[in-house]
């Protein structure tokens, strides 16, 4: 009777103790974050005013400020930070996508400014994207070289399929496009217009579209792309004439994100 009392009040102590640790993370929706109109104007009025502060300070901070009499002024306050910032801050922190807007850039405003001034958060972001890129200086010119695989005509009746390809892209528009004019390889099964198929070579052109990011094995990063593009048979068959353009779409893969 004695272990049972013992069991219950041990498993009641230690529930009560998950309930607490669970009640410590507060469970926040983006209303919580929403401001209202007061609450946008100081936040607008105090961004300003800090803006003008860093300007002041980057200019006076190590020196001495003279007035227009040429008398020593007085060091210029600081603005103070709304009450309600640094609370509104930190439940953006418990956000999984933390959303862009003026709360965002007020509270990395609040970070440089509890730094005084020595750590801008796009500054620090900036600085860390260029030391990627200088550790890994092929990243940038990987991630626009595609593996092509699983293509198809537009037109089901020619029975043309892309097998394996690579192809080059340009720089991405709108984030999500890149375009390869400089022409791609991709190797076709045509008909052999014997009631079989065979293979060909052919220049791509065309548009890859952005879709979704992935990992390729030992976890290096990828991304997957939708193809659309123009195939041009370099050695035609008896099934497809030489110099033949064929509409396809499909899949391709790019390193990096």
């Amino acid at each position: 009777m004695k272990k049972a009392l013992l069991v219950t009040l041990a498993l009641l102590v230690t529930s009560r103790a998950w309930a607490q640790d669970a009640s410590d993370v507060p469970v926040v929706h983006e209303h919580d974050v929403q401001l209202d109109a007061n609450q946008q104007r100081d936040l607008r009025q105090w961004t300003d005013d800090v803006r003008a502060y860093e300007r002041w300070y980057e200019q006076n901070r190590n020196r001495v400020a003279y007035n227009i009499f040429g008398f020593a002024a007085g060091r210029r306050e600081i603005p103070a930070v709304p009450e309600w910032l640094p609370d509104k801050c930190d439940l953006l922190g418990y956000l999984e996508a933390r959303p862009v807007g003026e709360l965002s850039a007020g509270c990395d405003l609040l970070a440089y400014y509890r730094s005084d001034f020595t750590r801008d958060p796009a500054a620090a972001q900036a600085a860390l994207t260029q030391t990627q890129q200088e550790r890994d200086p092929h990243a940038s010119f990987w991630k626009h070289v595609h593996l092509d695989a699983g293509w198809t005509s537009l037109d089901y009746r020619m029975h043309t399929y892309g097998l394996v390809g690579v192809h080059v892209t340009l720089p991405e528009l709108a984030k999500r496009v890149q375009i390869f004019l400089p022409p791609g390889f991709l190797l076709l099964a045509v008909p052999d217009g014997r009631g079989g198929t065979t293979l060909q070579p052919a220049a791509t052109i065309g548009v890859s579209i952005k879709m979704f990011p992935f990992e390729f094995p030992q976890g290096k990063n990828g991304t997957a792309y939708f193809n659309v593009a123009k195939a041009y048979v370099i050695d035609g068959g008896s099934g497809i004439s030489r110099n033949a353009a064929v509409d396809l779409l499909g899949l391709s893969f790019a390193w990096g994100r």
